[in-house]
C-alpha cells in the first residue's frame, strides 16, 4: 500500500527504498508511514507543493514524514513572524527543508547579526528568500565575508546592493571572493573601477572570466580593441547587463543606418558610449532633428564624429541654441566646431553683451581668454 501510494505520486524505487531505510522512518511500521505520509501531502498540496516538490523535500528529510502537521505549522509561524510572506515562506521550505529542524533562536541569530551589519529587516528576508541556505551558516562566517568586502574598499550602501542582489556571495570564501577580484584586475580595471562595475553588475561575482570574455568577445568582433572596451565598461559599468549586451547589435544598426562606418561607430561611441544604453529611435531623432535645422545629411555625419556627445542631447535643447547662433550667421562655425553646441546657453547669452565689432565666434572663448579680453569673469557673468 505504502510503495503503490508513493509511486502514483512520483518516487522512483531509489528513491522509496532510501526513505524506508533512514532513520527514524525504519522504525516506523507501514500503515503508520502511510497515513503520516498522506497527512503530509495533503498538508503540503494545500500550500502550493506539487508532487515534484513532495518528492524533493522528503528525500532531502525523510524525518519530515514522521513529524507531526503541527510543529511544521509551529516553523512556519515562526518565520511569519519574523516578516516572510506566506508564500516565500512555503517557498523557502520547498528549496531548504532543513529549515524545518532548526531551532528558532538559531534563525534568529542570524537577524540579528545580519541587522547588526546594517541590513534592514525586508532587506534579510529577501537575502534568506533567495538563499535559505545561509541560515545554516555561522553568524562569524556572515561578519567575515562583509568585512572582506569592506576591507577592499566597498561601502555599506555598496555591499548591501550586491548582496542583496547576490546572496550567495555569503557562502563564498575570502579566497574565492579574492580570486574573482583579481580576475578583474587582469583585466586592466583598477580597485576603484572594479568596485564600480561589481556594484553596478554583482552577477560579475559569479561570473567566471570566459564569460565575461563572451561578454564582450562579440564587440571584439565588431571591431571595438580590447582597450576600448575596457575603456566603455570603465565609463557605463552597466553596459555589462544583459538587457543591454543584447541589444548592441541594434544600436550598431542604427548608427551605420545614418551613414557611420563601423570604424566611425567605433570612434564615437568610444568618446560617447552611453549612446550604447539609449534607444535606436532616440538616436535617429537626435540626428534628424540636426538636419531639420538645415544642415546637410554629411555635415551631420562630421559634426557628431567631432563631438559624439552631440547625439545623445535632447533635441529640443539643441534646436533652441541653433535658433539663437543662427541670427549671428554662426552656422559654418559651428559645422567646424560642433562641440560649442555643449556649451551652457545661458552663459553665452550673457557674454553676448560684452562681444565687439561683431565678433560672435568670441562667445565660445575660455573662460580664461574671455576673461582677459573682456574684463569680466565667469562667476560675475552668472551672478555666482
Amino acid at each position: 500500500m505504502l510503495e503503490e501510494y508513493m509511486q502514483n505520486i512520483g518516487y522512483t524505487k531509489e528513491q522509496i527504498d532510501m526513505i524506508e531505510a533512514s532513520y527514524p522512518i525504519r522504525s516506523y511500521t507501514e500503515s503508520t508511514l502511510l497515513y503520516c505520509l498522506k497527512n503530509l501531502v495533503n498538508y503540503l498540496r494545500r500550500n502550493t507543493f506539487d508532487n515534484n516538490d513532495i518528492i524533493y523535500v522528503t528525500t532531502t528529510l525523510p524525518q519530515l514524514i514522521s513529524m507531526s502537521i503541527e510543529d511544521i505549522k509551529i516553523k512556519v509561524e515562526e518565520l511569519l513572524n519574523h516578516g516572510i510572506s506566506k508564500i516565500n515562506v512555503y517557498s523557502i521550505l520547498k528549496r531548504y527543508p532543513y529549515v524545518i529542524e532548526m531551532s528558532n533562536q538559531r534563525i534568529t541569530n542570524k537577524y540579528q547579526i545580519l541587522d547588526e551589519l546594517g541590513f534592514t529587516n525586508q532587506a534579510i528576508n529577501n537575502i534568506l528568500i533567495d538563499n535559505p541556505s545561509i541560515l545554516n551558516i555561522d553568524p562569524s562566517v556572515l561578519k567575515n565575508r562583509y568585512l572582506f568586502l569592506k576591507d577592499y574598499g566597498y561601502k555599506q550602501n555598496e555591499i548591501h546592493t550586491i548582496i542583496e542582489a547576490i546572496p550567495e556571495l555569503f557562502i563564498m570564501t575570502n579566497a574565492k571572493l579574492q580570486k574573482k577580484l583579481e580576475e578583474y584586475s587582469s583585466f586592466g580595471f583598477n580597485k576603484e573601477e572594479i568596485i564600480k562595475i561589481t556594484y553596478y553588475l554583482p552577477d560579475l561575482f559569479i561570473f567566471v572570466k570566459e564569460e565575461l570574455r563572451e561578454k564582450t568577445f562579440f564587440m571584439e568582433e565588431y571591431g571595438y580593441p580590447l582597450e576600448d572596451i575596457i575603456s566603455i565598461i570603465r565609463r557605463v559599468p552597466i553596459i555589462l547587463k544583459s538587457s543591454y549586451t543584447n541589444i548592441l547589435q541594434s544600436k550598431w544598426n542604427i548608427l551605420e543606418g545614418l551613414g557611420f562606418s563601423k570604424e566611425e561607430v567605433v570612434k564615437i561611441t568610444k568618446e560617447n558610449p552611453y549612446l550604447l544604453l539609449y534607444c535606436s529611435d532616440y538616436i535617429k531623432e537626435n540626428f534628424d532633428n540636426f538636419i531639420s535645422n538645415n544642415f546637410y545629411h554629411k555635415e551631420v555625419l562630421d559634426m557628431i564624429l567631432k563631438a559624439p556627445l552631440l547625439l545623445g542631447y535632447n533635441k529640443d535643447n539643441i534646436s533652441h541654441k541653433l535658433k539663437y547662433y543662427k541670427k549671428y550667421l554662426l552656422y559654418d562655425y559651428i559645422k567646424e566646431n560642433p562641440h560649442v553646441l555643449l556649451y551652457n546657453i545661458d552663459l553665452i547669452k550673457k557674454r553676448e553683451a560684452y562681444i565687439q565689432n561683431k565678433e560672435y565666434e568670441d562667445l565660445f572663448l575660455s573662460d580664461t581668454l574671455f576673461q582677459k579680453k573682456y574684463h569680466v569673469s565667469r562667476k560675475k557673468l552668472l551672478g555666482e
